[in-house]
Parts: C-alpha cells; sequence; structure tokens
C-alpha cells in the first residue's frame, strides 16, 4: 500500500451534542462494518523502558494477549522515569514486544519515584487515559515534536496552577469529570471547545470507543478550562464531519499488523491507521483523529 487510498472515509452521522461549559460533545456513528478480532482494553499492553539506560523518546510494548492489540496516538503512560504519551499508533501481533515512539509529558521528573506505588520498577500504568487534543497536536507540528508538547502543557501550568513536576497527567486528575454516556452504536466523537469544533476521534467498533471514552472526555474538559464558555453548534459538527469525509488518506508506512494513514488538506489534519483487508475491499479504519489547525488552541499554541 502505497501512495493514495482510493477510498472515500465511510459516511458519518453527528448526532445531537451535550454541553459542559466550554465543552461541547457530538456524538459519531459510521456507516461501515465494525472491525472485530481486536483487544482494545489498555491493560493487555505491558509497557517498560529500555533496559539498560531508558530513553526519554522511547519505550517497550508487549502484548500479553492472544490477539491483535490497540495501542494509540495519544494514550497516556504514568510511572517509569516519568509519565509518556505514545507518540504513533500501532497494532501489535499477539504476544509480540516492540520498541516503540514516545513523548514525555511530565518534565519535571526523569528517574525512577522513591516510593512509586504502583507496578515494577521501570514500568508503566495504563488505563485507557488520553492526552489532550492541544498537547497532541504538538506531536504533529514542526520538527521538535518534544518541545512543543512540554510548551503546551506549560499553558496548563500558567493558566491553572504548577504542579509537583509539570505533569500532564497531575493536571488531568485536578480536572472535573465529565460523565456523558457513550450511545448504542457510537463509534466516534467530535469536540468542541469555545464554540468552535476542535476534532475528533472515530474507531473501527464501539468497543473501541469504549476503551478510550473516558479518556477522551477527561482531557477534553482540560482543554476547555483553556476556553471561553461557548458552546459549539450542531451545524459545525456536520459541516466538520463533511469535511472530514471527504479527505484523501496517504499511506504514512509500517504501523505494525496496520498500516498509518494521514492527510493535510488546508485546515483539517488527520492520522490514524488502518487494516489492510485480504480481498480487494477498501482498508478498514481501526482510528483515526481529526484537527481544525485553525482552532485558537491549535493555531495559538
Amino acid at each position: 500500500m502505497n501512495g493514495h487510498l482510493n477510498t472515500p472515509l465511510p459516511q458519518l452521522h453527528v448526532g445531537h451534542g451535550s454541553h459542559h461549559g466550554a465543552l461541547s460533545i457530538f456524538p459519531v456513528w459510521v456507516d461501515a462494518p465494525r472491525l472485530t478480532g481486536l483487544d482494545w482494553k489498555a491493560a493487555s499492553i505491558r509497557n517498560a523502558e529500555r533496559e539498560g539506560s531508558p530513553v526519554v523518546g522511547e519505550l517497550v510494548l508487549h502484548n500479553s494477549s492472544s490477539r491483535p492489540v490497540v495501542a494509540l496516538e495519544g494514550d497516556l503512560l504514568k510511572g517509569g522515569w516519568q509519565d509518556r504519551m505514545l507518540a504513533a499508533s500501532i497494532l501489535l501481533e499477539p504476544f509480540e514486544a516492540r520498541v516503540v515512539e514516545a513523548l514525555c509529558v511530565e518534565h519535571g521528573r526523569w528517574g525512577e519515584r522513591s516510593s512509586e506505588g504502583h507496578g515494577s520498577r521501570g514500568t508503566h500504568e495504563a488505563h485507557g487515559r488520553r492526552s489532550a487534543l492541544s498537547v497532541r497536536h504538538g506531536n504533529l507540528r514542526g520538527t521538535d515534536q518534544q518541545g512543543e508538547v512540554w510548551r503546551r502543557i506549560g499553558r496548563y501550568e500558567t493558566s491553572l496552577g504548577a504542579t509537583a513536576s509539570s505533569s500532564m497527567l497531575d493536571h488531568l486528575d485536578r480536572s472535573q469529570p465529565i460523565t456523558t454516556r457513550q450511545l448504542e452504536g457510537q463509534r466516534g466523537v467530535i469536540i468542541g471547545i469555545g464554540g468552535r469544533v476542535m476534532g475528533a476521534e472515530i474507531f473501527g467498533s464501539s468497543t473501541g470507543l469504549r476503551a478510550r471514552w473516558q479518556g477522551i472526555l477527561t482531557a477534553a474538559a482540560l482543554d476547555a478550562r483553556l476556553a471561553p464558555e461557548r458552546r459549539t453548534t450542531a451545524h459545525d459538527a456536520r459541516v466538520f464531519a463533511r469535511y472530514l469525509q471527504a479527505v484523501t488518506l496517504e499511506d504514512g508506512g509500517d504501523a505494525g499488523l496496520a498500516r498509518a494513514v494521514r492527510s493535510h488538506q488546508g485546515r483539517l489534519r488527520t492520522s490514524g491507521i488502518v487494516q489492510a483487508n485480504a480481498s480487494a475491499a477498501p482498508p478498514s479504519i481501526i482510528h483515526l483523529t481529526a484537527f481544525d489547525d485553525a482552532h485558537p488552541l491549535l493555531e495559538n499554541a
């Protein structure tokens, strides 16, 4: 699979939104067969520092499941020598171990905590928690991704109060939880903040969305604390979905058992992973994230 993927995205159906201060959440249904046979549980992956000398930008992921397991860009891992987020999505083979790229989301610590209180030394906990869209967007902008991620976390430090180690996870822990429920058959979500659509996440199955649902909401609520309290309209969410459906995905290379995909057309930036089908059928979306580059929290980061 090289170059463009000659297939449109599936039809997306956007439902009525719910509003929580500056945050608006719109459910999305996907007009395509759901993916089966994948393990979405964060607990199925063991995460550890590299043996010998840990590296800031790398972690070792080990699939402890007998099924292919999904690890997503933006997934947060707590512990080790510092808290990290995955820099790219991957579909790991059953029982596979692989070194992957990661980004630090805890600028003020490098070394094991004196009393971890969780897991074994050098390991990380994963519970389906997600980094905020504004921070993940820094992973896609320019050449100094790590510096950009730290700078964006620094906005929380300045606006919301400093944490002990400049930790994204500490800011999420202090954020007010959102309790909106996932609807029957829902496989995606469009996120509006401060009266503007900021982005979306689309999954290959409701199970996939469920595994990251609370993490997505909590991260979005944190970004919303930096924005004015305005509702995003359903009209704007549906316009965003129409633009997303029209993108042409490009092959982004190896992603384990999957292929990475990406697109940057005008203000819309998209990345994710797809599962290539054995037949001539179009590849199936495992996960896609879309950003509106013109959103104030992304453009003016």
